[in-house]
């Protein structure tokens, strides 16, 4: 029995590169995105819920918020999964900009460009988490609770809710999307082969 439950503990450990791991991001993502976004606005919107999502306008206004989270929840993902190795990293804050922000745009352009960003693309989305990396490389690591604050913050900002209710849901909201990304960490654990990972990050990292 001992044997057996060793052996599935192994077979979910099935991310060991960085391809699999850009996927795996780039999933983990959509569905704290579509999930979170949509349970908010079924939620708040209670009995016309279906009539709602029937909507034409208000199921584009819905599909916005959904990839607008998605593109802040691969950022999201990446800094948890950044705090959580960091002390096995190399220390070169220049080398780990460098490599995060490649695996950033690695999971989102697996995905098509949503229709809403056609003209602009995501490098709006790219020229934030630049940013947002170089503050977190350059302080201690932050828990999943606070950095995921950031997509539970481009949901309110673009849920097509009316600004106040939006403004006296924000608690709901951030805690709902800290859970969602916690039990994602969770998860994404199971599956990592964190010694694997951690080397060919490391790798990547020594090759300019």
């Amino acid at each position: 029995m001992r044997d057996l439950i060793g052996a599935l503990r192994r077979k979910r450990k099935t991310i060991t590169d960085l391809d699999e791991l850009a996927e795996a991001v780039r999933a983990a993502a959509a569905y704290l995105a579509q999930g979170a976004s949509y349970s908010y606005l079924r939620a708040r919107s209670l009995m016309a819920g279906p009539r709602l999502f029937a909507d034409e306008g208000f199921g584009g206004a819905l599909d916005i918020c959904k990839w607008e989270a998605f593109g802040v929840a691969c950022q999201d993902m990446i800094l948890i999964l950044e705090a959580e190795i960091r002390a096995e990293l190399p220390q070169d804050i220049d080398d780990r900009k460098r490599v995060f922000a490649a695996l950033y745009r690695d999971a989102l352009f697996r995905d098509q460009l949503p229709e809403h960003r056609k003209a602009t693309g995501w490098d709006d989305m790219i020229a934030d988490f630049d940013l947002r990396l170089a503050s977190a490389l350059a302080r201690p690591p932050m828990k999943p609770d606070l950095i995921s604050i950031a997509t539970a913050q481009r949901i309110l900002d673009h849920a097509p809710i009316e600004a106040s209710v939006r403004a006296a849901d924000e608690m709901m909201v951030v805690n709902n999307v800290a859970f969602r990304f916690i039990d994602q960490q969770a998860k994404l654990r199971g599956e990592l082969d964190i010694d694997a990972i951690t080397l060919k990050l490391a790798m990547r990292m020594a090759n300019a």
